[in-house]
């Protein structure tokens, strides 16, 4: 049938399509820009509660240390001071020590006088006797001289303390006697290690981390201690001018650049602290604030087939095809095919770039102490009331030098570590046991201690492991698969009450993304690892081993590494043998023909003996495939063969009816023309099927 006006149905196709393109286009616009609104919104509340815990505590700090100064200042005695400093140092878990110092001669007769109890180390240190506190020309004695001159309280700029032993900042309140000459100063000392410590309590998120820095720029706390005093203002890590004029002159804002501690494009939400005039920032990306979500990958999925749409519709625009013209037809075959393609790649590469152990609900990753306290104090809870006490917390790391993978084990090799509280040591030596090693090996586990370090209150004790472990890896989506790594740790005496927790101190960067716990070097052959956590898991045994403790269930932690098939060389192992023989059969079917002139000596027997041919090709390559990935699922590679048993078979069929002389339009129609142009499209339409069945 010939249409008399073609372009009127096709303009309306064309508009159609654009119509639903533009629309999903809009709408995933219109998704991200609500993702990317409401994470600056929750950023900003999060910010402001950050800013106000932080305000909270440093005006306690402020108020308390203008009504000791007032006590203070009354006081005569030495053995009395001496004991309101150090009861004082105790009154917040925040200040490293207390210091009262005097000027020269106003605290019984002494030429100088500043004791400073320092918390950490419980002891009194005399700061006299490290430098001359009143003299103004010295940097480290500014906390002292600016608050005598200036007759009022401030906070300092950060500086070393000598007398401490490390960075830090002050609040000092003069104090004054009753004649009302300033007579000294009390100062309350923070130790920035400590004060980063209290903003990452406060901070979430898994690349979220928080840090301050004072009106000058530098940096007053950070989770990283290498950037202490670093200048924030500086032009780099992608900041531009304006970037740093907001940091510098507004009290409140949003900027977003690349973080060089956890390597992501971030939002700074920065907060002025009214207390100090310092700053908080808060760090985080998108996900961090929302949550990962898929939904975004497949609103783009939508829009490839709404584009697809779109340019199959100016295809048919484009070529005029409103009657019989074998020219046209075979281009328009080739364009839905090579669309229908494009489709099917897109998915694998939305797939290959996207991590899906973030949508993962059942596991929260453990990347700062708020998460970790979190869970901690959620196993405490259940095992008290069963036991009526609470777990025996060590702190373990691990380091995996290299690890490699076969159908569902892995083989690792690394270092693991404890912090052993000494108290443990001889009723419950330091042991660990990993649940998942394989049965198969017969040396699944080799471990040997490398080193016994002592210190204060704990033994680091570190161990060297070679282990298989038993994994529950998933090959739906073989060879675009995901699967995650988990090295699952156990105390082997469930009586004794041990928890052993993550060691977070140990790590410089906990972003996932960052892969800490990891040899930087590590490659294996047949993965990519794309990050690695910790997380805990709860292990039902359904017993308590003789135990007199009703406990079954015991939390264990795990170590996480998320690893990504490269897809290489199983692409060119199975679908490009898969193309070839697609192609070959697709010759057999063009040179195919209802007259017997036009067969070029095929015969119905020479197209059995070659389907049979190409079956055995795809079914040696599909069995030696199963043979080493040993799944009891279906693969997705596994789909195309099915695809291709089927297509052969069909095409068999067909063509032993039509050199059997079959009488159907269907072969008539252009000398078995509408088998001959519908062969690609099918086929890669049942492929890009089976791609969202898979993957979507």
């Amino acid at each position: 049938m010939t249409l008399k006006n073609p372009r009127l149905p096709y303009g309306a196709l064309i508009l159609g399509a654009l119509a639903l393109s533009v629309y999903l286009i809009a709408d995933y616009k219109q998704y991200k820009q609500e993702r990317e609104d409401k994470s600056i919104q929750l950023g900003e509340q999060a910010g402001i509660r950050v800013a106000e815990a932080l305000d909270s505590r440093l005006n306690a700090i402020s108020e308390r240390a203008r009504k000791y100064a007032a006590e203070a200042a009354t006081i005569d005695k030495e053995t009395q001071l001496l004991k309101s400093i150090k009861d004082e140092s105790q009154r917040f878990p925040l200040v490293l020590g207390v210091t009262v110092a005097f000027e020269p001669d106003s605290f019984l007769g002494r030429k100088r006088y500043a004791p400073f109890f320092n918390k950490s180390r419980s002891e009194f240190q005399f700061v006299e006797a490290s430098y001359d506190y009143t003299d103004p020309a010295l940097a480290t004695a500014k906390w002292y001289t600016d608050v005598v001159t200036a007759r009022q309280p401030k906070w300092s700029a950060p500086y070393y303390a000598e007398a401490a032993e490390t960075m830090v900042v002050d609040y000092s309140a003069p104090l004054v006697n009753s004649l009302r000459d300033v007579i000294g100063v009390v100062d309350y000392t923070i130790a920035l290690s400590d004060f980063t410590q209290i903003v990452d309590s406060l901070s979430v998120g898994e690349a979220g981390y928080g840090f301050t820095y004072e009106p000058g720029g530098a940096i007053l706390s950070h989770p990283n201690p290498d950037y202490l005093l670093d200048n924030v203002f500086q032009l780099k890590d992608g900041k531009d001018e304006t970037t740093i004029a907001k940091l510098q002159n507004n009290r409140e804002g949003v900027v977003a650049y690349n973080s060089t501690y956890t390597y992501k494009y971030s939002w700074f939400f920065f907060r002025e602290l009214e207390s100090t005039g310092w700053k908080s920032v808060l760090v985080f990306a998108a996900d961090d604030l929302l949550g990962a979500s898929d939904e975004g990958r497949r609103k783009i999925i939508h829009i490839a087939i709404g584009i697809s749409l779109l340019l199959v519709t100016i295809f048919l625009f484009a070529l005029g095809i409103n009657q019989y013209n074998l020219g046209k037809l075979w281009w328009m075959v080739v364009a839905v095919s090579i669309v229908i393609v494009g489709n099917i790649t897109v998915i694998w590469h939305l797939n290959l770039k996207t991590d899906f152990s973030l949508f993962d609900s059942d596991q929260e990753r453990i990347v700062n102490q708020s998460i970790l306290k979190k869970y901690v104090e959620r196993y405490d809870r259940d095992f008290y009331k069963l036991t009526n006490t609470t777990y025996t917390k060590i702190p373990t790391g691990i380091f995996i030098e290299s690890y490699e993978l076969n159908s569902f084990e892995a083989s690792v090799i690394g270092k693991l570590w404890m912090k052993y509280p000494k108290s443990l040591y001889k009723t419950a030596p330091p042991a660990f046991y990993f649940p998942d090693v394989s049965a198969i090996e017969s040396r699944g586990l080799v471990s040997a201690i490398v080193s016994e370090t002592e210190y204060q209150d704990y033994v680091l004790v570190t161990w060297k492991f070679r282990a298989t472990l038993e994994q529950n890896f998933s090959y739906q989506q073989f060879p675009f698969e995901q699967n995650d790594i988990q090295v699952v740790i156990l105390y082997p005496d469930f009586s004794k009450n041990i928890l052993l927790v993550p060691d977070l101190d140990s790590y410089d960067i906990l972003n996932p993304s960052v892969r800490p716990g990891l040899n930087a070097d590590i490659t294996v052959p047949s993965s990519d690892t794309i990050s690695s956590f910790f997380t805990f898991k709860t292990i039902d045994y359904k017993t308590n081993f003789g135990n007199e403790a009703r406990a079954k269930n015991h939390p264990a932690l795990a170590f996480n590494m998320v690893a990504k098939r490269i897809w290489l060389s199983p692409f060119i192992a199975n679908i490009i043998p898969i193309l070839i023989v697609a192609l070959i059969m697709f010759i057999v079917l063009y040179v195919s023909s209802n007259k017997e002139e036009g067969r070029s000596g095929l015969t119905t027997m020479n197209v059995i003996q070659s389907s049979a041919g190409f079956l055995f090709i795809l079914l040696l390559a599909h069995v030696n495939e199963r043979n080493r990935i040993e799944t009891p699922e279906i693969a997705y590679i596994e789909l195309f063969y099915f695809s291709m048993y089927v297509f052969i078979t069909l095409e068999t069929v067909a063509l032993a009816m039509l050199f059997r002389g079959t009488n159907s339009r269907i072969f008539a129609y252009g000398d078995n023309l509408v088998l001959k142009l519908l062969f690609w499209p099918v086929l890669v339409s049942i492929w890009l099927a089976v791609t969202l069945l898979r993957f979507y």
